[in-house]
């Protein structure tokens, strides 16, 4: 008996073992038992494995991914659904993520539920999911969802919050009418702090780190949430990052509308070139790629786009004259770019500039002139000139409910550094005023070098 007893405990101080074996573990749902809840994980992880070698989750941590019931009440009560992880979705922060599996339940009998393993729930690039409370193993493991900072695997690429963390200086930038990202950042670091810790790249892939300056050009016409478009709306941009072998898209809630933002990411050791890239959807779709860090177009380029869309404000002014009413035209912006929406039919439409173009806009404001609606009337006498003479064709205009033009929009050549606006003479009918003489001064210079 003596022998015995040494030999058992032997056994037990010998053996490092979990705190409960698969045996002691009863998951429930409903106060009834999971039925081969083993086997529900083994089928969660075999279907995630798809998931890793696609890209649409990125490992992070040590570990292996594996898949968790998530505890809802006392001892073993559990989620119907799995969590897989830890996990990184492309474009949220560095820290732990969970896909969820849903469980289909199947059977129902005196021994419990039987349980089927549906397709993984992979959340959108830049949202997150993640269990509330404990996760458990049917080994007895328990783990907390929230793991901080661990390891970055291939297709790792976290959005963070710029923290002024030095890095190499560098220049590219992509734009089109409405976003703007410049790069003015790089690093290859072997390690990147974060507020939740210290971030390494697995064996394989390393780290890259790109500081981002975003500008998102909104309008300050407020008509264009209320008036019905005719053909395809302005739609927003899509701006993503391509590495060897993957394509990322950047989610837009993730990045500023006006400030900076850490991009985060791996690639493979020894693998090609990065790029940034701007998808312009919709009407005559455009994207735009340029190499990173060296700001290199990739491609054929607009060249207007590749020059900056002009100051916020600008002020020169012209006379003009409606009827016995003498007073001004003020030129109070101009934008620069390749798409402007103007007014059709009481609707508004995307002009598109032709090949070798650009289209400026010019938003203006009447001073001293009778506040009647008339701007249909007296847009076609607004002209632009470009140098050399040659006057540019008016694609369109947006009207508001004065007798001047909100916006007048012109085709230019695309590498135009200035021209001269003026108010042509003429005769329009106005209501309220009926036909009335329109005339104006000297042209001004309105400056494009932008």
């Amino acid at each position: 008996m003596r022998w015995l007893v040494l030999l058992l405990a032997l056994v037990a101080g010998g053996c490092a073992t979990p705190a409960f074996s698969a045996e002691q573990v009863r998951l429930t749902i409903e106060g009834e038992a999971v039925l081969d809840a083993p086997g529900l994980q083994s089928r969660a992880e075999a279907e995630l494995s798809y998931t890793l070698s696609f890209g649409y989750v990125a490992r992070t941590g040590q570990d292996a991914v594996s898949c968790w019931f998530a505890r809802t009440g006392e001892a073993f009560e559990v989620d119907t659904r799995l969590w897989c992880g830890p996990v990184q979705v492309p474009g949220t922060a560095a820290t732990t993520d969970w896909v969820p599996v849903p469980l289909k339940q199947v059977e129902r009998n005196a021994s419990g539920i039987r349980l089927e393993v549906q397709p993984p729930q992979v959340p959108a690039q830049g949202a997150r999911s993640t269990p509330v409370g404990k996760l458990v193993r049917t080994d007895g493991r328990v783990t907390d969802a929230d793991q901080g900072v661990g390891q970055a695997g291939p297709d790792f690429l976290a959005v963070l919050p710029d923290d002024g963390q030095v890095l190499d200086a560098t220049s590219a930038m992509v734009r089109d009418d409405q976003l703007e990202v410049h790069v003015t950042g790089y690093s290859s670091p072997s390690v990147w702090p974060t507020a939740e810790g210290d971030l390494r790249a697995e064996h394989g892939v390393a780290l890259r780190v790109l500081r981002v300056r975003v500008t998102r050009h909104s309008e300050v016409d407020s008509a264009f949430g209320q008036t019905p478009w005719r053909g395809w709306l302005p739609q927003p941009p899509e701006l993503s990052l391509d590495v060897p072998g993957r394509r990322h898209r950047l989610p837009a809630d993730r990045l500023p509308d006006h400030g900076s933002a850490l991009i985060v990411y791996t690639v493979p050791v020894g693998g090609g070139p990065e790029s940034l890239v701007l998808d312009t959807v919709g009407a005559k779709s455009l994207q735009q790629r340029v190499e990173v860090p060296t700001g290199v177009v990739v491609g054929e380029a607009t060249k207007v786009l590749r020059r900056a869309p002009g100051p916020e404000e600008i002020s020169v002014s012209t006379p003009m004259a409606v009827g016995a009413s003498a007073g001004s035209v003020e030129v109070v912006r101009a934008r620069l770019g390749r798409q402007r929406p103007v007014s059709s039919s009481a609707q508004y439409e995307l002009a598109t500039a032709g090949a070798g173009s650009a289209l400026v806009e010019l938003r203006l404001v009447g001073h001293g002139l009778p506040s009647v609606v008339g701007a249909g009337q007296t847009a076609p006498l607004f002209t632009l000139t470009v140098p050399g003479g040659q006057a540019a064709r008016q694609v369109g205009a947006r009207y508001g409910g004065d007798t001047v033009p909100v916006a007048v929009v012109y085709e230019v050549p695309e590498d135009v550094r200035s021209a001269t606006f003026s108010v042509a003479a003429g005769t329009v009918t106005l209501p309220q005023l009926g036909p009335v003489a329109v005339t104006g001064g000297a042209a001004v210079e309105v400056p494009l070098d932008f």
